[in-house]
C-alpha cells in the first residue's frame, strides 16, 4: 500500500535538499543569460499554435470544501492560515458524459491578508508527483519564502495524482521494485532483460487495474492544465502565476498556451518542453551533465588530485561491477525497514544520473565514484534512498499516461537506439530505464491515447516568464530553457551554477524570482549569480589539516577538546560540514539515567543493529576506562568510546566517510576521548 503523508520535517529537508548546514564555498563568474524583454503591457494571448481541443460541453468546474487531506505543517490552523478542498471537474473533457473526479487543493493564506489578489499556484512534477504528501505537511520550510511576494499560495495534486481522487497508483510494482533491490527472484539472480521484463508485467498489470476506475486517455497535459484553468475560475481569480518544476514547468506551458489570459505572470524551473524528445535527448542530457562534472573536477586542484581521470575510473567501475556485482545496506525512509541493494554496473550509473538531480550531492559525486571503484557505496546511500522513497509517493498510472501520450507516439525504439549508439557506455543503463526503454515497453499497451501532434511542438507566448537551469541537471540541460526563450517572447533565462534539477532552491534565484514576481516586465537583477557559492568538491581530510581547541560545556558537565572550525549543531555534537551532505560529526555527552550497558543496548536498537556489538578494546585516560567500539550504520563507520564515572557515563561518538576514518580516528577521535572528563574531576585533562 502507498505510503500517503510524510510526517517528518527532518526527513522532508533531507529528501528535498533543504539543509541548514553552512557550507564553505568559493565565488564562481556568472553564467550565460538571455533577457527576452517584455513590452510595457503584455498582450496575454497565445501567438502559434492558435488551435485548442474543445470540449463537447462547457465544463463547469466546482470547489468543495472539505477538511485537509494531509498533517498539517507546525503553527497552521485549518480555517485559518489554510484552507482545503476538492475542485470537482470532468475525467473526459471531450464528453458530455463524462464523470467528474476529484482534485484535493490547499490555499496557504498570507500572514498578513495577502495584499495582492493573484496569487501563485505551485506546479509539481513527475509526472505524478504530489505536492500535498509531500511539500504540504512542511510548508513554511519548502514554500514560506515566497510569502514575501504578499500573495497567497496554491498546492494542488493534479488528475491522477496523490491525494486527488482517483489517484492512479501502482502499489504492486512498488513492492516489486522493492523485491528487486537485490536483482533476484526465487532466490535467481536475474539479468537485465528479465527484470525490465518483470517491470513491464508489473505496470500493464496495474493499467488492467487502473482502467477499471480511470479512463487513462483523459490524464494528460490538455486535460491538466484545463484543470488549472478551471481552477483559478472556481476560486475566483482573474489572473494567476504559475510556478512549475519539469514537468510542473512543461504543465505551465500547456497552460500558456490554451488559457493564457487568466495568467499574470509564469516561472519555469528546469523546464521540459513539448518539442524535446524526452527519450531521444536524455542520453546526450547525461553526458553532457557528467562531463560539466569531470570539467569540473579536473579545474579544482584539489578534487583533481585526490580524483584524476574520474571519467575513465566510471567506467572501468561501471564495466566491473557488470561483470561482478558488489551490495550494500539501505534503510527505507518512510517505514524503516532495511534491505540489501545489489548494484552492477547499469545501476551504479543510475546512481550517478540520479545523484546529479541533487545540488546537495554535487560536492560529493567524485568521492563517491572512487569508492565505489573501491568497492565502497556510503556515500550512495542517499541517493538510493531518495530513490526508494520515490517509488511510495509518485503515482506510476498518471507518469505512463501523460508520457504514453504525448511522448512516445513521437518517438521510437529504434531512434533510441540509433541514438545510443552515440553513447556506448550508457546502453545497457538505458534500455530498461524508465526515460528509455521501460517506457516504449509499456506504453502500446498503455491505453493513454495519442496526443494532438502541436503536442509535440513549441509554445509561443508574450505572458512574462522567468526560466530557469542548473548547470549540473542530467535531464533537463539548460539548452532546453534557453530553446523555450526563443519562443516565449517576453521571457528571461537564466543558468545557474553549481546547480541540479530545480534552480529555486537557493538564495540568489529565490531573490530574482521575488524581484520578477513583484514586476513581471522588468528583468530581475542577476548580480547575485556572479556572487553565488558554489560548495567546493569534497575531498579526503589530511590530518595534518586538523586543529583542535579546547571545550568546557558547564550544562553538560564535561570538557574536552573538539576540532576548530567545525559547527556546534547542538551542546556537544559538532558537524565539520564541508558540503550538505558531509557526514563527518563528532559528539562528546554524557548520560545520566543509563550505565555504559545500557547505553549501548539502547544505542544498538537506534541503529536498527541486530545486537550491541563487542568492544574492540580499552584505553586509559583520566583516570578513566574507556571501552572502545566500532560499527558502521548503513555503511557509514561510527568509532564510539564508553567510560563511567561516579554514577555517569561518558561519551565520544565520531561518524566519518569510509576514507576519512583513519586520519579523523586519529586527529580528532583519540585526542577528544583522552581530553574528556566531567567537570568535577580535577585531573588535568590535558
Amino acid at each position: 500500500m502507498k505510503l500517503r503523508i510524510l510526517t517528518s520535517l527532518a526527513l522532508l529537508a533531507m529528501l528535498v535538499g533543504l539543509t541548514g548546514c553552512a557550507e564553505k564555498a568559493t565565488p564562481t563568474s556568472a553564467v550565460t543569460l538571455t533577457v527576452q524583454k517584455p513590452t510595457a503591457t503584455p498582450t496575454r494571448v497565445a501567438l502559434e499554435p492558435t488551435a485548442t481541443i474543445e470540449p463537447t460541453r462547457e465544463p463547469v468546474a466546482t470547489f468543495e470544501e472539505a477538511p485537509c487531506p494531509f498533517e498539517l505543517p507546525p503553527g497552521h490552523v485549518e480555517g485559518e492560515t489554510v484552507e482545503c478542498g476538492y475542485l470537482i471537474v470532468p475525467e473526459d473533457r471531450t464528453d458530455p458524459d463524462s464523470r467528474d473526479i476529484r482534485l484535493a487543493v490547499a490555499i496557504f493564506r498570507h500572514p498578513d491578508g495577502a495584499p495582492e489578489p493573484d496569487p501563485i499556484i505551485y506546479l509539481e512534477g513527475g509526472p505524478g508527483g504530489s505536492a500535498l504528501e509531500v511539500r504540504a505537511p512542511s510548508f513554511d520550510a519548502s514554500f514560506g519564502w515566497l510569502f514575501a511576494a504578499n500573495r497567497d499560495f496554491i498546492l494542488f495534486d493534479q488528475r491522477g495524482v496523490g491525494l486527488s481522487q482517483p489517484a492512479l497508483d501502482c502499489p504492486a510494482f512498488t513492492e516489486l521494485y522493492l523485491d528487486l533491490l537485490d536483482l533476484e527472484a526465487d532466490g535467481e539472480r536475474l539479468g537485465a532483460q528479465e527484470i525490465l521484463d518483470r517491470k513491464v508485467e508489473a505496470f500493464l498489470a496495474c493499467a488492467q487495474d487502473l482502467s477499471a476506475v480511470a479512463d487513462l486517455s483523459a490524464y494528460n497535459t490538455v486535460a491538466n492544465a484545463a484543470d488549472v484553468n478551471d481552477l483559478r475560475i472556481a476560486l475566483g481569480y482573474d489572473q494567476v502565476n504559475l510556478w512549475g518544476t519539469s514537468y510542473g514547468a512543461r504543465l505551465a506551458l500547456g497552460v500558456i498556451r490554451d488559457f493564457p489570459d487568466g495568467l499574470r505572470s509564469v516561472v519555469l524551473d528546469a523546464p521540459y518542453t513539448p518539442e524535446v524528445d524526452i527519450y531521444l535527448d536524455t542520453p546526450g542530457s547525461f553526458d553532457r551533465a557528467l562531463n560539466v562534472l569531470v570539467a569540473g573536477c579536473a579545474a579544482d586542484e584539489a578534487c583533481n588530485t585526490a580524483y584524476p581521470d574520474l571519467r575513465t575510473v566510471l567506467f572501468d567501475t561501471v564495466d566491473r561491477l557488470n561483470e561482478s556485482p558488489a551490495s550494500f545496506e539501505v534503510i527505507h525512509p518512510l517505514t524503516r525497514k532495511g534491505y540489501t541493494k545489489v548494484v552492477d554496473g547499469d545501476g551504479l550509473l543510475e546512481l550517478v544520473f540520479r545523484s546529479l538531480y541533487d545540488t546537495a550531492m554535487r560536492p560529493l559525486l567524485p568521492q563517491a565514484i572512487y569508492d565505489a571503484s573501491e568497492g565502497t557505496f556510503t556515500s550512495f546511500v542517499r541517493t538510493a534512498s531518495l530513490d526508494i522513497w520515490r517509488q511510495d509517493i509518485r503515482s506510476w498510472g498518471m507518469y505512463f499516461s501523460v508520457l504514453c501520450n504525448e511522448e512516445v507516439p513521437f518517438s521510437s525504439l529504434g531512434a533510441l537506439r540509433s541514438v545510443l549508439a552515440e553513447y556506448p557506455e550508457f546502453a545497457r543503463f538505458f534500455e530498461g530505464f524508465e526515460a528509455g526503454g521501460l517506457a516504449y515497453a509499456v506504453c502500446p499497451n498503455w491505453g493513454a491515447g495519442q496526443a494532438d501532434a502541436r503536442e509535440n511542438e513549441p509554445i509561443r507566448s508574450d505572458i512574462p516568464t522567468l526560466i530557469m537551469t542548473g548547470q549540473y541537471d542530467p535531464i533537463v540541460p539548460p539548452g532546453w530553457g534557453q530553446q523555450a526563450a526563443q519562443t516565449l517572447t517576453n521571457s528571461y533565462f537564466f543558468e545557474y551554477p553549481g546547480m541540479g534539477h530545480g534552480a529555486s532552491g537557493a538564495d540568489c534565484p529565490r531573490t530574482m524570482m521575488l524581484a520578477f514576481l513583484d514586476d513581471p516586465t522588468t528583468a530581475p537583477d542577476a548580480a547575485c549569480i556572479a556572487e553565488m557559492e558554489v560548495a567546493p568538491f569534497v575531498v579526503p581530510v589530511q590530518a595534518a589539516d586538523i586543529e583542535l581547541e579546547p571545550y568546557t560545556n558547564k550544562e553538560l558537565g564535561i570538557r574536552s577538546v573538539v576540532p576548530a572550525g567545525w559547527t556546534e549543531a547542538r551542546p556537544g555534537l559538532f558537524a565539520r560540514a564541508s558540503s550538505a551532505l558531509d557526514v563527518a560529526v563528532l559528539q562528546v555527552a554524557v548520560e545520566r539515567e543509563m550505565n555504559a550497558k545500557e547505553l549501548l543496548d539502547a544505542m544498538a536498537k537506534g541503529y536498527g543493529l541486530a545486537k550491541s556489538p563487542e568492544s574492540t578494546g580499552e584505553r586509559q585516560a583520566n583516570h578513566l576506562t574507556w571501552s572502545l567500539y566500532a560499527l558502521k550504520v548503513q555503511g557509514v563507520p561510527r568509532d564510539l568510546a564508553l567510560a563511567e564515572s561516579e554514577g555517569l557515563t561518558l561519551i565520544v561518538l565520531l561518524r566519518s566517510a569510509a576514507n576519512e576514518r583513519d586520519a579523523l580516528y586519529e586527529a580528532v577521535f583519540l585526542p577528544a576521548m583522552d581530553a574528556m572528563a566531567p567537570l568535577s574531576d580535577e585531573g588535568d585533562g590535558a
